[in-house]
């Protein structure tokens, strides 16, 4: 298994690989619809949302977590 080189993310199969390329070091999150890297402000941005939309923590817990 190889994990997310920017988020950490377990990256399993090709679609969670930046680009569906399996050779690609960060995931789909954290990547453009071609693989490439996105600025670290909006991968840090995307990440808060998930951890408030899926995990129920306020922005602030979110914030703090992300930033850790």
């Amino acid at each position: 298994m190889t994990n997310c080189q920017s988020c950490g993310m377990p990256m399993n199969g090709p679609t969670d690989f930046g680009g569906g390329k399996t050779d690609n070091l960060y995931c789909r999150y954290c990547t453009d619809a071609v693989g490439n890297l996105l600025p670290k402000e909006v991968v840090r941005q995307n990440m808060i949302q998930f951890y408030t939309q899926t995990v129920g923590k306020t922005t602030e817990e979110a914030t703090a977590e992300v930033d850790k």
